[in-house]
């Protein structure tokens, strides 16, 4: 059960979080930033089972500037939904609202002080922009969407982050996948993992047309013991 907390944000307002504990104390802690669906079921999953693995996980409502407590499902209205909110969100403040979380969850004793951000689809460019953007320890972004508009943010990457990507994923297409590799190449911070046969949300397990399991856990896997390492 996770708990909803309120985070102070850096313009003096407050946004809501929820949080995954794991069952021991002093864990590192992750920022996890959903889709453009919102907090949904399938994120909670997740962040439970990231839990389980041993971090304590902040969840944000990430559309709040927009509308708080955005939970969408797959359905046509949904998307519709989604989508008109990915083109009003605003990526650079979003970050400042990232920085916000990981300063608040570094000052809770149920953490070690050390933090990574995790996110997926929208998500997954606001991991990237976290690497570049925030004092978080670490970050990893799974297939994320935008990160073609935020190429100069590549050299200046100073922290452990790895990026995920399907090898058919629609929202980055060869010529665009082709631009952000060549912005972080020679970064040495920086590592990418392009999944071969796989496409947009591929670890999303509530959608048969795109989840994959085999290539979730391997990506996974890379990405838990990333951060067991970076924020020990």
């Amino acid at each position: 059960m996770a708990e909803r907390v309120s985070i102070p944000s850096h313009d003096d307002n407050h946004f809501d979080g929820f949080v995954y504990a794991p069952n021991q104390t002093s864990a590192p802690g992750l920022v996890m930033i959903p889709e453009i669906f919102g907090v949904n079921a399938p994120l909670r999953e997740i962040a439970a089972r990231y839990a389980e693995q041993g971090f304590v996980v902040l969840v944000l409502d990430i559309f709040w500037r927009l509308r708080r407590g955005v939970e969408l499902g797959y359905d046509q209205e949904s998307y519709k939904d989604a989508f008109a909110l990915h083109a009003a969100f605003d990526y650079p403040t979003a970050v400042k609202d990232v920085q916000s979380a990981v300063t608040w969850l570094r000052g809770q004793a149920s953490c070690n002080g050390r933090i990574g951000v995790v996110g997926f689809c929208l998500g997954g460019t606001m991991a990237y922009l976290a690497a570049a953007r925030t004092d978080a320890d670490a970050a990893v972004g799974y297939y994320g969407t935008r990160i073609q508009l935020f190429l100069e943010d590549g050299p200046k990457i100073g922290k452990p982050l790895i990026l995920h990507f399907g090898e058919r994923d629609h929202t980055t297409p060869p010529e665009l996948l082709r631009n952000i590799l060549a912005a972080v190449e020679g970064n040495a911070h920086v590592e990418v993992h392009v999944h071969p046969d796989v496409g947009h949300a591929f670890a999303n397990h509530h959608r048969a047309d795109t989840y994959d399991e085999a290539t979730t856990q391997r990506a996974d896997a890379r990405t838990f013991a990333f951060f067991r390492e970076k924020l020990a």
